[in-house]
């Protein structure tokens, strides 16, 4: 059965800087895209970093350790609460995501609830959201709502694999003193109980397999911590395969290496092969005379005994090759996205979430790009920006700011119109205000240049 999976809000509470904050995310005809303006730490980063959390919860990988920093320093727990639509064929449904996140002592953090909660979509009707699958930490039962606990209870199997699967959900490695914390409804030990289940509880897979896919193979995210390593030509790239159903279960992504030989295993060969060429293609339209090869492919065994096949990737302009190694770093980025931007041209459900979408990218190319997204792109875009090109080309409904006010950082704007010119109006309104929300902490040149004069003189006599 096919699934169309469409992230439409997100809230969150005490992360980072947010106190509170919510994003809707507009439905165009086909696709969506959003992009996210504002000051430096005014919480771009933060919708990112929520995103990087849903991936990790849904796909039932561990949240990284560092994420006990994320919960607001003056808060003891951080809560999301992600939304969504799923489209099957005619029916379509509303479904309610909720994770908290609470510290426990010092560097410490475990998973304090977990919610998932579903509606109809019916045109004219009104429908009441009902819990399928509720866990908060301390409660007697696992889990509620009861109708559905109680089909498990009976069975001493299904009782021990979920208290299991709720213990790693909150595992706390002595050795590494580190978190090591993971959705307790989508792990894979939980997901095994639930599959099996006959009858009403059956509702909990129904609802829980597609958003897990949708967790594995349709949300990318390219945080800035990747194009980091881009730029210090020391790592790999992420790169979007669109791998055929048999093989899904087998593999999520591929990280190029750059620097050094890839060894694929021989299988996996043509669809890197067909993904060099997607991406080859997209190139063509954005810098017209490069093009990546694959080089001085040959079969050789695996680490593992199998049949592999090695290999290197080049870039190639006009006659000269180039290692992908010493490309500029803005080229590393533009090939990263574009197998991404692939996917989430054609494909419905896949998302693409990129942290400083303009970093190391021409600021006309960048605009470009975006246009065509935006008019076309069947798949979601979500990106934060410094660069305010961007905002020449897309509509108003797609662009959210940042404001100053951590009790609410997201807003639209209320007084830009689409026939305006969009990035004047945000200069304008960041000059003169008129916004409900103030958009800039005001900066005064004349103080900088004090400043600088005054940084200047320090030390200079001592």
């Amino acid at each position: 059965m096919h699934h169309m999976i469409r992230l439409t809000a997100m809230e969150i509470k005490n992360i980072k800087n947010v106190g509170y904050g919510r994003l809707e995310f507009s439905q165009g005809k086909s696709g969506s895209i959003l992009g996210i303006y504002g000051q430096n730490g005014s919480g771009k980063t933060v919708v990112v970093d929520c995103m990087v959390l849903l991936k990790c919860l849904l796909s039932g990988k561990r949240i990284p350790s560092h994420f006990y920093h994320y919960i607001n320093a003056l808060s003891k727990s951080g809560h999301v609460t992600y939304e969504f639509e799923i489209r099957t064929g005619e029916d379509a449904m509303f479904v309610q995501y909720e994770v908290e996140l609470t510290k426990n002592g010092e560097n410490n953090f475990y998973l304090s609830g977990e919610k998932l909660s579903t509606k109809k979509l019916k045109e004219g009707e009104k429908t009441r959201l009902t819990p399928v699958f509720d866990y908060q930490k301390g409660e007697k039962e696992l889990f509620r709502p009861l109708k559905y606990y109680s089909a498990f209870e009976r069975d001493m199997e299904s009782m021990v694999a979920l208290g299991v699967a709720q213990q790693t959900a909150e595992n706390f490695n002595e050795e590494k003193q580190v978190s090591e914390i993971g959705s307790f409804l989508f792990s894979k030990k939980a997901q095994e109980v639930f599959e099996k289940a006959q009858g009403e509880a059956g509702k909990i897979y129904a609802l829980t397999k597609p958003l897990q896919n949708y967790g594995l193979y349709d949300l990318a995210v390219i945080e800035n911590a990747h194009y980091g390593l881009l730029a210090l030509n020391l790592d790999t790239i992420p790169v979007n395969v669109d791998w055929p159903d048999a093989m899904k279960p087998k593999i999520t992504g591929i990280m190029l290496k750059l620097t050094d030989i890839n060894v694929v295993p021989k299988e996996i060969f043509p669809y890197v092969k067909s993904t060099i060429e997607q991406i080859n293609i997209v190139m063509r339209s954005l810098v017209p005379d490069i093009r990546i090869e694959i080089y001085n492919a040959f079969e050789k065994l695996t680490e593992k005994g199998k049949d592999g096949i090695q290999f290197e990737a080049i870039t190639i302009r006009g006659e000269a090759r180039i290692p992908l190694l010493y490309e500029s770093a803005g080229i590393k980025k533009l090939i990263s996205i574009c197998s991404n931007l692939v996917a989430c041209y054609n494909r419905e459900s896949y998302c693409l979430v990129v942290d400083e979408l303009d970093s190391g990218i021409y600021e006309y190319l960048l605009g470009e790009c975006l246009e065509v997204m935006q008019e076309k792109a069947k798949g979601q875009l979500i990106f934060t920006s410094h660069n305010l090109r961007p905002l020449e080309v897309l509509q108003n409904e797609f662009l959210i700011y940042t404001t100053v006010n951590p009790n609410n950082r997201y807003i639209k704007s209320a007084y830009i119109k689409n026939t305006q010119n969009t990035r004047l109006s945000y200069l304008r309104s960041i000059k003169l205000g008129g916004q409900k929300e103030k958009l800039y902490n005001e900066t005064n040149i004349y103080e900088m240049e004090l400043a600088m004069r005054r940084a200047g003189k320090v030390g200079a006599h001592d």
